[in-house]
């Protein structure tokens, strides 16, 4: 991507003519980026706004909502939030030729490919705009008429081949009943509808798939979610083009900050956690997944690397310094081997998480993506209790949190379909005794308790326990973020 200052310091706009040629619909597939001069300003604005549709997808799908209770309420909240213009992109009432309306699909199209770039760098962010994009996708094809979808197929050369009449007499007889004459029906390959044939909403014949015209937003999904993964892990690799414009550089390396979340990487207004009530913390504000590894480093004096890396990364995003980090997990540690060990194997880790060696990056800690999407192998006791546990297991570590049985319950039904971040916001819903609290992070998890907490008036320092000390290896240890630009995305466009 090649951002230049333009020469001329007014806005030219596209004529309207063009803007019609470009955008002959509401809907897009993004298939080709934006090629016009657009203010700096717009921009900004643009982008930032399509966050704010994003995120508040990604709220209400954590709050459990589906089908028509999803759709309406994501519409009433980017009414709340005054989005008018994405509200009429979203509910198709963007759908006439006058100028207002193709302004809007332009601005559509800017925010997509700016948010493309914001997201591209990291296989999480990837992982969540991808997700994001599709649900607005999605949730934008429910709003088009029958007209107009059929318009967008023609439009976009999305020719599914259609069941005849005679054809569809002959599938009745072969499908049990899946098939009907009343409806609609496309022939694609089946490979494209792996969605609906692990939901069994499908007719599978001699390799084609036979699927209704309602679900055909399947296989256009699929479509979309594939094309713009491959987009994004290309862009990844040539975002240092960015680096000629600072200006445009930093929209792309603030918009993520727009997203509800708080950068963990660094002990920016944070206060530091003193050690020593690390275990009443973990009894009191650990999520799950950090109170299980906490209370296993307790009891084995030892953790794998996958396990040491998601818990020590949480401590240091609760506020946990260098010094102390080495103390804890020096502490632990050589209750089962030799203070030299320790030095030679694992310190180097601990100091490369907080910057100080090798690359010297500044690891953020995992998100729940990250943690739910990793593998576990036996014998490891990282990852999602709620993806990554048994039924039974879980159950049994929820009924020692004193949960009541119908909570308990609810918390693994919740997991055992697949719900995992839902099933973490019920747990710390439950055990706070509030609600309405969306769970999308670990440290979010600590920090949301805290403050419950501390407005109860329980402190989370916790007063007069035994000093924590480590001395040599010599030595016995003790207990202890208006200008005009030219957009040109071809330099990273994958043709």
């Amino acid at each position: 991507m090649d951002f230049r200052r333009s020469t001329r310091r007014s806005l030219i706009k596209p004529i309207l003519n063009d803007l019609s040629v470009a955008y002959p619909h509401e809907l897009q597939l993004y298939s080709s980026p934006p090629n016009f001069e657009v203010s700096f300003a717009e921009v900004e604005q643009c982008t930032v706004e399509r966050m704010s549709v994003l995120q508040t997808i990604d709220e209400i799908n954590a709050k459990g909502l589906k089908g028509e209770e999803w759709r309406k309420t994501i519409v009433e909240e980017l009414k709340k939030q005054g989005l008018r213009g994405f509200c009429k992109l979203v509910t198709s009432t963007s759908s006439g030729d006058d100028e207002t309306d193709l302004l809007l699909r332009k601005r559509d199209h800017i925010s997509h490919y700016i948010l493309r770039l914001a997201y591209c760098t990291t296989e999480d962010k990837r992982r969540w705009f991808i997700s994001r994009e599709v649900d607005l996708f999605r949730l934008r094809w429910i709003y088009l008429t029958t007209n107009s979808r059929a318009t967008f197929l023609k439009l976009n050369n999305l020719n599914y081949e259609t069941v005849g009449d005679i054809e569809k007499e002959e599938l009745i007889k072969l499908s049990n009943g899946m098939i009907t004459m009343a409806g609609d029906y496309f022939k694609v390959p089946f490979p494209l509808v792996s969605e609906l044939v692990r939901v069994r909403k499908v007719f599978l014949h001699l390799g084609t798939a036979y699927i209704n015209s309602e679900d055909i937003i399947s296989v256009i999904t699929s479509s979309f979610r594939s094309n713009l993964a491959h987009y994004l892990a290309f862009a990844s690799r040539r975002i240092h083009n960015l680096c000629e414009d600072s200006r445009i550089l930093a929209i792309v390396n603030g918009t993520g900050k727009v997203q509800r979340e708080i950068d963990y990487s660094a002990f920016i207004n944070k206060e530091k956690i003193d050690i020593r009530n690390l275990d009443a913390l973990s009894e009191l504000s650990y999520p799950l997944c950090m109170k299980q590894l906490h209370d296993r480093l307790r009891s084995e004096h030892h953790l794998r690397h996958s396990a040491r890396q998601q818990y020590g990364l949480f401590l240091k995003g609760i506020g946990v310094t260098l010094e102390d980090a080495l103390k804890f997990w020096r502490l632990e540690f050589t209750k089962k081997m030799d203070a030299e060990k320790f030095e030679k194997s694992y310190a180097y880790n601990i100091r490369h998480n907080y910057g100080k060696e090798g690359k010297r990056a500044n690891y953020a800690p995992q998100s729940c993506m990250k943690i739910i999407n990793g593998s576990v192998g036996p014998g490891e006791y990282h990852g999602c209790p709620f993806k990554h546990c048994d039924p039974s297991t879980l159950k049994k570590t929820l009924e020692r949190r004193n949960l009541s049985s119908i909570a308990t319950q609810e918390i693994v039904d919740l997991a055992k379909k697949g719900h995992y971040q839902l099933a973490c916001s019920t747990y710390f819903q439950r055990v706070h005794n509030v609600d309405n609290v969306v769970i999308n992070h670990p440290n979010v998890y600590f920090d949301e308790s805290q403050m419950i907490l501390a407005n109860k008036g329980i402190k989370k320092e916790i007063k007069n326990e035994p000093d924590t000390k480590i001395k040599t290896k010599d030595q016995k240890q003790e207990n202890v973020w208006e200008d005009d630009m030219e957009i040109d995305f071809s330099s990273i466009q994958d043709n």
